[in-house]
């Protein structure tokens, strides 16, 4: 089946490109509040130093999502907490109530359980807070790990499941033994993206294809289209064109563009991948 592949460089809170209602999934991992560097553009909003004018922010890419994406179909949205000027902040709970806000309908909180010793690490320090416990064995002194993050799963409206036939169904159903074995309950548990900080080809905050592989298994059918407003270093677009999906990608670093093109294989002679600036053809 052939794909297509958008990379739009661009910032997806003004996401002009794509019409009313034409994205079936949007699955994304927003960048985490004032704890890792996603690059030297003012624009970031990673890169905001009051949790306010994040959230406002943010606000205006999913108000986007929620405009593009068709009625009855699914956000998800892996985020976590975070722990930034030693201060920790709730983002899951606020992104539930800012997506509710915008016309969401809430489904689903799924837990991604990361193996015992591997926590959040990097700049949050997550992953390492148990050890103040450790110097100090007392009470007061406990701070555990933080080994787990949210899949926040909302839709749009309600599906019609009149609208999809048998053969898109038998088509594009998932491989049962392994949704059975790893993902028959609301905890997920899987390892997280191994990344080189000290690379040039490197991303600060990776997911593991795990986490886009399921989702869009369960929540969309081949030749649909899969929208990451935050594509990173493209890997819900690999994951995407993997499971016959075509994609849209808005990434607001340029930087980031050769380690996606490398990611996705522009190369593959069944995907049509084109990289598009606001407002024109870029390459």
């Amino acid at each position: 089946m052939g794909t297509e592949h958008k990379i739009v460089i661009g910032d997806s809170r003004n996401m002009r490109e794509l019409k009313d209602g034409s994205i079936q999934l949007i699955v994304t991992s927003p960048p985490y509040f004032n704890v890792k560097r996603y690059g030297d553009g003012k624009d970031n909003i990673g890169s905001i130093d009051a949790f306010s004018d994040y959230l406002n922010e943010m606000r205006s890419v999913f108000s986007e999502c929620y405009r593009v994406l068709e009625d009855g179909r699914y956000l998800c949205v892996n985020i976590s907490d975070v722990i930034s000027n030693k201060k920790k902040y709730s983002i899951p709970a606020h992104f539930c109530i800012m997506l509710q806000k915008l016309g969401f309908e809430y489904r689903e909180d799924i837990i991604w359980k990361k193996p015992d010793g591997l926590g959040s690490g990097g700049a949050t320090s997550a992953g390492k807070r148990f050890g103040v416990f450790l110097q100090h064995p007392f009470p007061m002194y406990y701070y555990p790990n933080n080994i787990y993050e949210h899949i926040l799963v909302f839709r749009k409206g309600k599906f019609n499941f009149k609208n999809t036939t048998d053969e898109q169904k038998m088509d594009s159903r998932p491989d049962l033994d392994k949704m059975k074995n790893k993902f028959n309950s609301d905890i997920w548990e899987f390892t997280p993206s191994i990344k080189n900080q000290y690379t040039r080809d490197s991303h600060p905050a990776m997911f593991p294809e795990t986490l886009p592989e399921a989702l869009i298994s369960l929540y969309s059918y081949k030749g649909e289209i899969v929208l990451d407003p935050f594509l990173g270093s493209g890997t819900t677009m690999k994951v995407a064109r993997y499971l016959e999906r075509s994609s849209v990608g808005y990434e607001i670093n340029p930087d980031y563009l050769r380690i996606i093109a490398g990611k996705i294989g522009s190369s593959h002679p069944d995907s049509q991948i084109r990289f598009i600036r606001h407002g024109g053809v870029a390459s």
